[in-house]
């Protein structure tokens, strides 16, 4: 997501600015401190603003899963944006309402803040310019309405709008140089082949997220590449290939303290497949 400020307070302050308060935060949360780490945005030797500490906290929420938690300061942050007139911010406030929504399984009202941030951001709105038009006015920080406008036609599996939106995203973030995001892309469009049926070429995209976020040592990307991959590879009844990632997935969860349920998932599945495993391998001339 695109940072719209820069934070500051006096140098006496033992947080300078709200990156680094927010990196002790996650630094707690990865202790399971997660009322310490919340009660940080709101300490008095942050001087920012208060729209700030909360566009930060809702950030901090949505990072360590508690994505339900994180829609109440981000709409805080809506309503200041609303009063002040501050468009940019106002784009930045709904991009994030339009994620939280999103995990939450709320398809349509995600969809619905998502065109809201393109509205006040860098693109037009789609109900009044094609799509060929909005590309035309992409600012530098634009991709990520476009990731979120994929990820939208992929729930209402609009396969083709969502292939083109992250072929666009993706070409601007090539042009970035941001490794992270062009993975988050690639894993993005591997997943669309997938579902597709294409999966050869999912497996390919897949990969080049999974080496992307090897270069930026993403452990928590990483996770989540190789357990998509373990999914195109079981669909292709390839299970010890499958298992494997999902062995390796567990490691790379484990590596970053991940939270929420990504590494029990995966544990889970890997279970179900050993016996899937076991079940194929067993031979019944033996009993």
């Amino acid at each position: 997501m695109p940072e719209p400020y820069s934070s500051t307070s006096n140098n006496n302050s033992p947080y300078l600015n709200l990156n680094t308060l927010s990196q002790h935060a996650r630094e707690l949360a990865s202790q399971g401190k997660f009322g310490e780490a919340r009660a940080l945005f709101y300490a008095d030797e942050f001087e920012g603003p208060d729209w700030q500490r909360q566009l930060g906290l809702g950030e901090f929420l949505l990072s360590t899963g508690q994505t339900a938690d994180a829609i109440e300061p981000f709409s805080l942050v809506l309503d200041y944006a609303h009063q002040t007139d501050e468009k940019s911010l106002r784009s930045v406030a709904c991009h994030n309402l339009a994620i939280a929504y999103r995990e939450l399984g709320y398809s349509q009202l995600a969809a619905q803040f998502q065109q809201y941030s393109i509205a006040w951001g860098d693109l037009r709105s789609a109900d009044h310019q094609t799509l060929e038009s909005e590309i035309h006015h992409l600012s530098e920080h634009a991709a990520c309405d476009l990731t979120g406008r994929a990820n939208d036609a992929i729930l209402q599996q609009d396969y083709q709008l969502a292939e083109q939106l992250l072929n666009i995203s993706l070409s601007r973030e090539i042009l970035d140089g941001d490794a992270d995001a062009q993975a988050a892309d690639w894993g993005n469009l591997g997943i669309l082949q997938g579902l597709q049926g294409n999966h050869l070429r999912a497996i390919v995209y897949l990969h080049k997220a999974y080496q992307l976020h090897q270069q930026t040592q993403n452990h928590s990307a990483l996770g989540q590449d190789l357990v998509h991959l373990a999914e195109v590879f079981q669909l292709t009844g390839r299970l010890k290939r499958a298992a494997r990632c999902l062995q390796r997935a567990i490691n790379c969860f484990s590596q970053c303290n991940s939270q929420g349920n990504a590494e029990q998932e995966a544990c889970v599945r890997l279970h179900e497949l050993q016996r899937l495993l076991a079940v194929q391998q067993h031979d019944p001339l033996l009993n």
